[in-house]
């Protein structure tokens, strides 16, 4: 089934704004980045996930979570991110 032109457009908006914000974490933090690594700063600090859910017009922390791990499918073979979460147990909780 085709996307609508709406949904076309939502999905790019999306896109958009999920890799500004990728670029901009890595500028904060005055490094190259790979995704587990952004992944990693939204979790660990709650300033820059609240940034993350407003950007992408999600209403929950579980959810913004959720469409980073769908946007990018490869930060769940990364092992700092499997050891992070295996470490902090609840952080979203």
């Amino acid at each position: 089934m085709s996307k609508s032109p709406s949904q076309n457009m939502e999905d790019a908006e999306f896109e958009h704004a999920f890799y500004s914000f990728c670029t901009f974490v890595s500028l904060l933090h005055g490094k190259k980045m790979n995704f587990p690594t952004v992944f990693l700063k939204i979790l660990e600090n709650g300033k820059i996930r609240k940034m993350f859910i407003n950007l992408i017009g999600e209403e929950s922390d579980f959810g913004a979570i959720q469409k980073f791990i769908e946007t990018e499918p490869s930060i769940t073979k990364s092992k700092y991110v499997t050891k992070f979460l295996n470490k902090n147990k609840g952080i979203l909780l």
